[in-house]
């Protein structure tokens, strides 16, 4: 590459999501061009295999490494010594949350949101899985964890399912949400979905927790109500809590009664709906 090349020369189907480069390979002919232009924060999505094998072969005698590569498969292991000479990371997705649509993968990686989920590496020896989040971060979960949240007898990691864009996983019939398993790995995330919450729950029990924080006051700072009653109420577990344990809420909140019983007629809003901000960086949590 020219050193005095403007970097405003990039080809309008080579977007820049903030400092990186996202690029999808389909064609083997481009792939020199590509492997010379790499930079430090581009991420190169390889679409099949001969445009793999030539990304491979491209970058096998560069002198220095460059961005992030992903695979929407799980590649010949003889590959990997050549992908790791150009390469500072290598995502290989055995199971991908886009497949065979790797355009999709690629708008799903510009938008580097932290609660979506892109691929996952299984590991049937270790009883582990190793997910991708859209920001490139990656998360090393054990199969106990699914097993402690859902049902026994989900040990089998060949029946995992990425769905619905990233935001569900599914193994066998039960499902989890993507923002659910990330918050409980990634403290960072969880903070963050929990200020959120705070900020955005417009139900019942949003308005209940947040006016509380502001107040400073604990729940077991209600007179005449349970602490774990105005935690089931915060979490919208009780949908329509009595009148007089209303009454007793907005009084200590210092709240109209009128106002809690005008928000019991908002539905309970979603907490997968909540995303904490989108990252550019290769994630804060950990590596696999």
């Amino acid at each position: 590459m020219n050193r005095n090349e403007p970097n405003n020369q990039i080809p309008a189907s080579e977007p820049l999501i903030g400092r990186r480069l996202v690029v999808l390979v389909e064609n083997p002919g481009e792939v020199p061009r590509l492997a010379a232009r790499r930079k430090l924060n581009s991420v190169i999505v390889a679409a099949n295999e001969i445009s793999l094998d030539a990304i491979a072969q491209a970058v096998v005698s560069s002198p220095r490494k460059a961005g992030v590569l992903v695979i929407p498969w799980l590649p010949r292991a003889e590959i990997f010594p050549f992908l790791l000479r150009g390469f500072h990371r290598v995502l290989p997705l055995a199971i991908s949350a886009f497949p065979d649509h790797t355009k999709r993968l690629c708008e799903a990686i510009k938008a580097a949101e932290s609660a979506r989920l892109i691929g996952a590496v299984p590991d049937l020896a270790l009883a582990a899985v190793t997910v991708f989040r859209a920001d490139l971060s990656a998360l090393c979960l054990p199969m106990h964890w699914f097993e402690q949240s859902g049902e026994s007898g989900l040990t089998d990691m060949r029946a995992l399912k990425i769905e619905e864009d990233g935001s569900v996983v599914k193994i066998g019939s039960r499902r989890w949400a993507s923002h659910q398993i990330i918050s409980s790995f990634d403290a960072h995330f969880r903070r963050t979905l929990r200020r959120l919450e705070l900020t955005e729950n417009d139900t019942l029990g949003g308005l209940i927790r947040r006016t509380r924080k502001e107040r400073r006051l604990a729940r077991e700072e209600f007179p005449g109500i349970d602490a774990k009653t105005i935690a089931r109420i915060e979490r919208n577990e009780i949908m329509r809590p009595q009148r007089e344990t209303l009454r007793l809420i907005a009084q200590t909140l210092d709240l109209p009664v009128e106002q809690l019983i005008e928000k019991m007629a908002t539905p309970a809003a979603e907490s997968g709906t909540l995303h904490p901000p989108a990252t550019q960086a290769d994630g804060h949590s950990a590596s696999a």
